[in-house]
């Protein structure tokens, strides 16, 4: 019975926090994609929760989040290549995702200001997440 409690303790804890944050994430849905131009990173639409749903979206999209607010990041790679994203002032590191992986990752944007976020095995994968105002 430990053992089940500590893992749904852990599940509760953002990766650049220490304690369990019990709230709703505000997510954002974030797709790795093979353009005419190159690999980018395209937002999806969030209607309906559905997350990864339609086609199109912002190419590197800038994210926006209040200060302190729980958010959640769900990458998916659509791309044959690896990829990752990783926002390094707020610990957020993905692991590098093959074709069709994903993974969603939780933080408590707990400093404001303009931050960039990157795919470090595609350096010209990048943007920028915005906190506070």
């Amino acid at each position: 019975m430990a053992g089940i409690g500590y893992a749904a303790m852990m599940s509760t804890t953002p990766v650049n926090s220490k304690y369990p944050v019990f709230g709703v994430p505000v997510n954002h849905y974030i797709k790795a994609v093979n353009s005419q131009s190159g690999p980018t990173f395209v937002s999806t639409s969030t209607r309906g929760g559905k997350g990864f749903s339609g086609t199109g979206g912002q190419t590197t999209p800038t994210i926006e989040v209040n200060t302190d607010e729980l958010v959640a990041i769900h990458i998916l790679n659509e791309d044959h290549q690896k990829h990752n994203f990783n926002i390094d002032q707020f610990n957020v590191h993905t692991k590098d995702l093959d074709y069709f992986g994903s993974q969603s990752i939780t933080f408590v944007a707990d400093k404001s200001g303009r931050f960039s976020y990157y795919d470090s095995l595609h350096p010209k994968m990048n943007g920028t997440i915005v906190v506070g105002q």
